[in-house]
């Protein structure tokens, strides 16, 4: 069991927040915080889930996650407990894995789904992406496999152009949210901060190519430092113990910190950055994925065959 102290961790972070309009306005500096309740609560198990680039818990059954491997593997699904074990393979009818980047779970229409997200696009050079989506299946089972019903598909292109993208998450009106990976070059020559976009749920009746919305920016800088890179996201619906002016929480993960935020009482867009804390503890051999515990804690996994699944709190 990994264990770490609650000291506060010295190191600081200066961060700006720039609106889509351009403003940019000062932020405080901010102490990362260390990681709380923190233990390795078990591993992944799948001997083909060796490159886990994502990872979201079922809406529709208990102690159930689903994750992905990323370019050059099979349109399939793995169904996992929250230790890790394996709960079997779904085959994702009528879909291809170009390089898929994101999974997230969350409301479509009436009905409860597993969105993927075809969006890893490390050169930048993919005009369109797509996202895939179909009805959340029932857990195969230990060594067993399913093919799911035909995925829906939507095609999707940003305003400003290619991006490469691995952090996806939907929100309670089915609202899909994407936030860029690598860095990005203002006209001046300078890093600009993380961006962030959306695609209402309504898009998945448009018969064609749809244009995602660019609606803000993340507090966040995305430097040359693999470190800095962002790989992953997960939203919740809003707890007892939240505000009510809050919407949910939003936690955004990269290599080397993840980000918790309030987000809007409407949607999943993220407002009060509430905390920063420092995953260099953890460890990791590429931490891609996120995903929110039952019990309020962060689950995080990386890619490796066998990779450790820890579970911590921020702050």
């Amino acid at each position: 069991m990994l264990l770490l102290g609650t000291f506060a961790i010295a190191a600081l972070v200066v961060m700006q927040w720039r609106h889509a309009s351009g403003e940019e306005q000062p932020r405080p500096r901010l102490a990362l915080a260390a990681l709380r309740d923190v233990s390795t609560v078990g591993a992944l198990q799948p001997r083909a889930l060796r490159e886990a680039s994502g990872i979201t818990p079922s809406s529709t059954q208990p102690d159930v996650y689903w994750s992905i491997n990323d370019s050059g593997h099979d349109a399939e699904l793995f169904a996992l407990t929250g230790a890790g074990a394996d709960l079997g393979r779904v085959r994702v009818a009528g879909a291809r894995n170009r390089d898929w980047e994101a999974i997230a779970s969350g409301v479509c229409g009436r009905e409860r789904c597993l969105y993927i997200g075809d969006v890893g696009d490390n050169l930048a050079r993919h005009r369109t992406v797509t996202i895939w989506r179909i009805g959340e299946p029932a857990a195969p089972g230990r060594g067993q496999q399913r093919t799911s019903t035909v995925a829906d598909s939507l095609t999707l292109r940003y305003p400003d152009g290619p991006r490469d993208v691995e952090a996806m998450w939907v929100d309670a009106l089915g609202d899909l949210w994407f936030a860029t990976k690598r860095r990005l070059q203002a006209p001046d020559g300078r890093a600009r901060q993380a961006l962030v976009y959306r695609v209402p749920a309504s898009a998945w009746q448009a018969n064609a190519t749809v244009v995602a919305t660019l609606v803000d920016s993340l507090p966040h800088v995305v430097t040359k430092a693999e470190r800095t890179m962002i790989t992953d996201a997960a939203w919740r619906p809003p707890a007892a113990s939240d505000s009510a002016a809050d919407g949910g929480r939003l936690a955004i993960r990269t290599y080397g910190f993840v980000f918790v935020f309030a987000t809007t009482a409407t949607g999943g867009r993220p407002a009060r950055l509430l905390a920063t804390c420092d995953l260099r503890p953890l460890d990791e051999r590429q931490g891609e994925g996120l995903a929110w515990r039952p019990d309020g804690r962060l689950l995080f996994a990386s890619e490796g065959r066998g990779a450790p699944l820890v579970a911590a709190r921020c702050p």
